[in-house]
């Protein structure tokens, strides 16, 4: 896919609704400065701030990451900001007040309660 317009993702959202009986949630972050994310995303940072939104991960803008009948937000603490490289643990690097690790530990763990 090459299209990720609005228009074009509304248009697969409307043809792939959700299924009964499957949960859905969804994790988003923002990066508080473009420093806060390595490349690309600090460059893409700028852009979609420009297009979409100023809270973003460097990739999508805060409103689009919501999905489901849950949202959490990972706010970060400090200057930096949380990447969508950071939440996928792209560069391994250990981020102050954030634990990726233990983040996705605790995500499983509060599933596993609710019977999944």
């Amino acid at each position: 896919m090459t299209d990720l317009t609005d228009e074009r993702c509304a248009g697969i959202n409307e043809s792939c609704p959700d299924m009964p009986g499957v949960y859905y949630q969804s994790v988003g972050s923002f990066m508080r400065k473009h420093t806060g994310g390595k490349f690309p995303l600090n460059v893409s940072y700028h852009l979609v701030k420009f297009y979409d939104g100023v809270k973003n991960d460097g990739l999508v803008e805060l409103d689009s990451m919501k999905w489901g009948e849950k949202f959490i937000l990972l706010e970060p603490k400090g200057r930096r900001g949380i990447s969508h490289g950071d939440v996928i643990d792209l560069n391994r690097e250990n981020i102050k007040d954030f634990d990726v690790r233990e983040f996705y530990v605790s995500l499983v763990s509060e599933l596993r309660e609710k019977g999944f």
